[in-house]
């Protein structure tokens, strides 16, 4: 049996209060993509990626910038943060 990916999602800001979790593990099967993640987070708490109200990274770098996009692959232990973008003024 093929153990699945396991990652880490934290949520900050105003995705905290959204989701209602400070972060969670979650599980996918070997082979899954950002854009796996993404389609779980909408069927779970309707969180639309891409958003411009949502910065989305993992292990620090932001999603558009993996040359795949949301085609990158998981590896097991990855962090994806959530967050609202900063506003100055």
């Amino acid at each position: 049996m093929t153990a699945g990916i396991k990652i880490r999602i934290k949520y900050l800001t105003a995705l905290r209060d959204r989701t209602g979790h400070r972060e969670e593990e979650v599980s996918f099967p070997p082979g899954a993509t950002l854009q796996d993640v993404a389609a779980w987070l909408e069927e779970r708490y309707g969180l639309s990626l891409p958003d411009p109200q949502v910065m989305a990274t993992r292990n620090g770098r932001g999603w558009e910038q993996f040359p795949m996009k949301f085609a990158t692959p998981l590896e097991d232990g990855d962090e994806i943060f959530l967050f609202s973008p900063i506003a100055g003024g």
